[in-house]
């Protein structure tokens, strides 16, 4: 009798227990969230215009005021209707559309980026010429990208090729040779380093970032994907469930920065602004890298850096207000609003707390089904019984 076979079976029954208990609250999450989401695009076009009522009335009252009475009509129409199309996007299915889009391009760009570090340690392993007068040391990739490496330690790039350039050229008579110590002994460690890379980075770049838009789930998966967390119903993990919240989120985030930028826009055609701010740089003040001067609620103000003894230096601003719609001004002006995310957040804490139990369990139960797997492996073969003649 296996002596796992009990504490094996209650890790089993814990984790199923807590499946249950999360799909029982599974629905009611959903629910809260939709109606988040119903709350914010009743109260969407109210906070855009009391934004921009504050650039109209305090910022630019004399351009508003300039205004024939036809802009003015249709600026305000203008708004109404980005923030219509906004709204038919605020759904839980939409926003998890766009987080799956989200994570495609993120993990396209990231495969991406160490394509481009595998090429840039290449050519920097190439040879460098030392200053005239100098002697140089030339260092060649052939070592590093024999074929030996590629069978033993990089298996995943046989097809990369030190580029022609990369073989060492023959010395000239007014350019000596470098010593061989000094070679050994700069080729040994970046050898070592290179190879190092290369083995962190081999799986990654096998293959071209592939769009796992329409791949199986379990394709997606092995690419570094996990569809789960970005799809149209909630998880029944729920350690999946927390980040599937989490893409949630920052959909939402991108959506009301994508309409901000639009706004921006608008403001900028009928004067009320004094520049466009890059969306890169909403995205900065959003993340937390820059910091902003106070300003109203969904208003943004940052600091223009002004050279000084420049001949515009008085006639220049030296802060820029521009919209930005965020959660937390959004919701501090709304108290129906502010009350559903108070219920969202009551619930996050306890699903915090679900998915602690949930993973401690999950990390035993693989704990155990090791043990099993190694106690069946190591035990003796049982002589089988005596033929009947």
């Amino acid at each position: 009798m296996d002596p796992n076979a009990r504490p094996l079976d209650e890790a089993q029954r814990q984790c199923d227990l807590l499946l249950a208990q999360q799909e029982q609250l599974t629905p009611e999450l959903y629910r809260d969230l939709a109606l988040y989401l119903q709350v914010l695009r009743e109260g969407l076009l109210h906070a855009v215009q009391q934004a921009c009522f504050h650039l109209a009335t305090q910022v630019a009252p004399e351009r508003y005021s300039q205004l024939p009475s036809a802009r003015r009509l249709a600026f305000q129409r203008r708004l109404e209707a980005l923030v219509q199309r906004c709204n038919a996007l605020l759904t839980v299915e939409q926003l998890m559309g766009l987080a799956a889009q989200q994570q495609r391009r993120d993990h396209r760009r990231h495969r991406l980026s160490q394509q481009q570090l595998l090429q840039r340690l290449l050519q920097e392993g190439e040879a460098q010429a030392d200053p005239p007068g100098q002697q140089s040391v030339h260092l060649s990739l052939d070592l590093p990208l024999a074929a030996d490496l590629f069978d033993q330690g990089v298996p995943g790039l046989p097809a990369l090729r030190p580029p022609a350039s990369a073989t060492p050229a023959p010395p000239t008579p007014s350019e000596p040779p470098a010593p061989a110590e000094a070679a050994d002994g700069e080729g040994s460690g970046s050898l070592r380093l290179m190879q190092s890379l290369f083995q962190m980075a081999s799986e990654e770049l096998q293959d071209p970032a592939p769009d796992t838009e329409a791949e199986e789930p379990s394709a997606a998966m092995a690419a570094g994907l996990d569809p789960r967390v970005t799809a149209t119903t909630v998880p029944r993990d729920p350690l999946l469930q927390l980040r599937w919240w989490t893409h949630l989120d920052r959909a939402l985030r991108r959506r009301l920065r994508n309409l901000s930028h639009a706004v921006n826009v608008e403001l900028l055609r009928v004067g009320l602004a004094q520049g466009l701010l890059p969306m890169g740089l909403l995205d900065a003040v959003l993340d937390g890298q820059l910091e902003a001067l106070p300003a109203p609620a969904n208003l943004l103000r940052l600091p223009l850096p002004v050279p000084e003894g420049h001949a515009l230096e008085a006639s220049m601003p030296t802060q820029v207000l521009a919209l930005l719609l965020r959660q937390g001004d959004l919701e501090f002006e709304q108290p129906r609003l502010r009350s559903c995310r108070k219920r969202l957040e009551q619930r996050r804490r306890t699903l915090r707390t679900m998915a602690k139990r949930y993973g401690g369990w999950q990390r035993r139960l693989r704990a155990l089904q090791a043990e099993q797997q190694w106690f069946q492996d190591t035990a003796p073969p049982q002589n089988p019984p005596p033929a009947h003649r």
